[in-house]
């Protein structure tokens, strides 16, 4: 599960057959260094993505121009301390799902995994738990995308017209929002829990699997398991306790990586491949493979090719609405949305390769914005944040 660090085409070339629809199959598609892929010329210029509704792994400067230089000079020396912290995180779920309640969250060496082990046949973990919803620690994701998902304030709003389901309150769906001037009471769309596993090692490939309260898919809860998760000393320091993908150490005793743990819906497992196209759903003893891509800034960038090899039986990407997020298949022929996102659906079981190509300028050449390689279990869906700006693993 080597991370692949890919820069430049190799060549222009007869690409024979098609994966996920990307391949023109005859001429004029170009693979890499490092991968089989073919990819078509891009048709937009890759852009990331600015902040607005999306709120996370956005970019407020203005620049919409990709960073890659970590592809092409990656990061070899980081600090060797801490040597290992508290993973600690909330349970993000994907779109509109429900809460976040009574989900495992479970920690895996990556290495333990290389042969392609099921990481739900009892495989010796790093840490496990089941992370349920404490009115002291969860945060709310609001109706509105462009409010994000925070940590709801104790005081601020006049209850009982923000009945917010605490302390024996009515439930209105509501919660007390921080907009940084005192407290407004806003729609909540769901609460989501945290999770906190000690003893974690950094700066090493991890996998994090999601699951139902029993470590398995329920009525409620599919499978995820979770590539390229790797806790670099050297990432930025944390801003919040609601911030992500980054390391604090103030209290240098009992230093933390926060990172948010991907949960999907059982619903949502079987509702995005038949919008997809997949009258049945992900086919009984298939996967799938979905994820984001990313700058060396770990921004998500839009306008992105992604292929997996072997091929899916379908391929998609998606609306950009971060509340309701859906296929869309107009994005066919240009790429990802401004959430980065994609989908391979109907994978075999066994290892894959995940690519992703545009042009970082315009009128440029198409480049690798990054490659992986993972592995597909049966009915799980396997993540894979394509690049994020630590090179090299």
């Amino acid at each position: 599960m080597k991370y692949l660090a890919l820069a430049t085409v190799v060549a222009t070339i007869g690409c024979g057959g098609t994966n996920n629809g990307n391949s023109d199959g005859g001429t004029g598609c170009a693979t890499f260094a490092d991968g089989g892929a073919c990819f078509n010329a891009a048709s937009q210029t890759a852009v990331r993505t600015q902040c607005g509704d999306v709120t996370e792994y956005c970019d407020t400067s203005g620049n919409v121009v990709p960073n890659l230089g970590c592809l092409t000079a990656p990061s070899t020396t980081r600090p060797s301390t801490p040597a290992k912290v508290t993973l600690t995180g909330f349970v993000h779920v994907f779109s509109s799902g429900p809460d976040s309640n009574n989900v495992t969250v479970q920690v895996f060496d990556a290495a333990s995994l290389a042969s392609g082990l099921d990481p739900g046949n009892g495989v010796q973990t790093i840490g496990t738990l089941k992370a349920t919803l404490d009115p002291a620690t969860q945060r709310a994701c609001d109706v509105d995308g462009t409010k994000g998902c925070s940590i709801p304030l104790s005081t601020g709003c006049t209850l009982p017209v923000c009945n917010d389901g605490q302390n024996g309150h009515q439930d209105d769906h509501k919660y007390c929002r921080d907009n940084g001037a005192g407290g407004e009471c806003s729609e909540r769309l769901r609460w989501e829990s945290r999770y906190a596993i000690p003893n974690v090692p950094t700066n090493k490939q991890l996998v994090i699997r999601v699951s139902g309260p029993n470590g398995a898919s329920d009525a409620t809860w599919a499978t995820t398991v979770a590539f390229n998760v790797f806790l670099s000393t050297s990432d930025r320091a944390c801003t919040s306790k609601s911030d992500t993908d980054c390391l604090d150490t103030t209290d240098a005793a009992n230093p933390k990586y926060q990172l948010n743990a991907s949960s999907l819906s059982k619903a949502d497992y079987v509702n995005i491949p038949t919008i997809s196209g997949l009258s049945g759903g992900v086919t009984a003893g298939q996967g799938a493979v979905a994820g984001e891509v990313h700058d060396c800034d770990n921004f998500r960038v839009a306008n992105v090719s992604v292929l997996t090899t072997p091929s899916a039986d379908r391929f998609t990407y998606f609306n950009g609405n971060p509340v309701k997020t859906l296929p869309d298949a107009s994005r066919a022929s240009v790429g990802t949305d401004k959430l980065g996102l994609f989908a391979a659906l109907n994978v075999k079981p066994g290892k894959v390769k995940i690519e992703a190509a545009g042009a970082a300028a315009a009128a440029g050449p198409l480049v690798s914005f990054g490659a992986f390689d993972a592995f597909v279990y049966a009915n799980t869906v396997s993540i894979v944040n394509v690049n994020g700006g630590k090179g090299t693993r």
